[in-house]
């Protein structure tokens, strides 16, 4: 039985299955199958490959990239896959097992009618997400700068894949009080929301997370983790690249090396995130308080990037309102040092971007933004940093 092209946007059509990967389900007769992530995973990976006999290896390697996991993993997936088809090892309608070599998606697939775009616009196959603000739980109730700093950062990573479009935290950090998601997912225009909790106590962190598909309020990935403090930076990697597999089924190397983290001293990271969210109040005293945060951060790492594009995000957003030309000048050189420090991180161009734009300096603002765009395509912060630049401009 061959395989037809069947892959039009992300929808999979084979017999009485759908498997419908912007909503992440797989349905029966246009009934949702209950079926674990990993199923999922599994069927999207066979059915790309579906010409051919995938080994066993190469599927291991692709669900279970740098995790080591028994052989038994990968039995009990696939037989999981199979449960949920229905399908049997004796006669195979779906999966055949090539004894000795691996498996084979058998099934023809047909095409899934593509959603006709209305006039003027222009359709977008990239899936969809907001991160939420996490809830503080800490006994204190004192941590939320270490909340949203890890939602942030996690939102941060899941902007550098491609494939995904990724609300901005402006918009996103908006809702933090939402409880009805189908609908918030209605408001923010997107399929997905990321949302959890963080209960931060001495040097433990148990955190929860949720990613929810809108449009039926199906919960497509919930994980516990219960870790040391200083492992947060692994943590943050770890739960982006379970949410964008959770998405996107099985992540390509470029993908999984975009969201890995760099670790710091953790008492810079958490004065970072601290300017973060002065950083994002946006008045006088907010900004001040910022910059000594930031300040504070570089003292502890002199080589902090990210602290260094606070810095300047945080200078340069002083001078606009305060017309200090000093404040430009200090903005200048901690945005220049942080393109030396990480010139193929977007993050650093938007910065750059943000203070050669208050220079009036428009062409070099530009040529900094489309950098951060190329290196980042999906970059909330570069987006509006050039519809910012673009409405100066015109100003001008």
């Amino acid at each position: 039985m061959g395989g037809k092209s069947g892959y039009i946007g992300s929808m999979f059509r084979f017999g009485e299955f759908e498997l419908d990967l912007d909503r992440y389900e797989l349905r029966r007769g246009g009934n949702v199958v209950k079926a674990e992530p990993r199923v999922l995973e599994i069927l999207h990976y066979l059915i790309e490959r579906r010409e051919r006999v995938v080994p066993k290896e190469e599927l291991h390697d692709g669900l279970w990239p740098d995790v080591h996991v028994s052989e038994a993993a990968l039995t009990t997936a696939i037989r999981d896959a199979r449960r949920a088809l229905g399908d049997t090892t004796a006669n195979p309608r779906w999966i055949r097992t090539v004894y000795g070599r691996g498996f084979r998606f058998i099934g023809d697939v047909v095409s899934a009618p593509q959603p006709v775009a209305a006039a003027g616009s222009t359709a977008s196959t990239r899936k969809s997400i907001a991160v939420l603000p996490f809830t503080d739980l800490s006994p204190g109730r004192d941590q939320l700068h270490f909340c949203d700093g890890l939602a942030e950062e996690i939102l941060n990573a899941l902007t550098r894949i491609d494939e995904l479009r990724v609300l901005s935290r402006a918009t996103a950090f908006d809702h933090r009080e939402d409880d009805d998601l189908r609908v918030l997912g209605q408001k923010l225009g997107v399929d997905h929301i990321l949302r959890g909790s963080v209960r931060k106590d001495a040097d433990r962190l148990r955190i929860t997370v949720h990613l929810v598909e809108t449009h039926g309020g199906h919960h497509i990935l919930s994980e516990k983790f219960d870790r040391q403090a200083v492992d947060v930076f692994a943590l943050q990697e770890e739960i982006a690249e379970h949410a964008a597999r959770a998405l996107l089924g099985v992540l390509t190397e470029r993908n999984r090396n975009a969201i890995k983290s760099t670790p710091v001293r953790l008492d810079a990271y958490e004065f970072y995130l601290k300017g973060r969210t002065y950083l994002s109040q946006g008045t006088h005293r907010a900004l001040e308080a910022a910059v000594g945060m930031f300040e504070i951060a570089i003292e502890f790492d002199r080589d902090y990037t990210p602290a260094y594009a606070g810095l300047g995000d945080a200078l340069a957003s002083m001078y606009s309102l305060l017309g200090d030309d000093q404040l430009l000048v200090r903005a200048d050189a901690v945005s220049r040092r942080a393109v030396e420090l990480a010139p193929n991180l977007a993050e650093t161009h938007v910065t750059r971007g943000h203070v050669l734009t208050a220079q009036k300096r428009y062409r070099d603002a530009e040529a900094e933004l489309s950098l951060a765009l190329t290196i980042s395509p999906g970059s909330a912060d570069a987006q509006a940093r050039m519809r910012e630049l673009n409405s100066r401009s015109e100003l001008s």
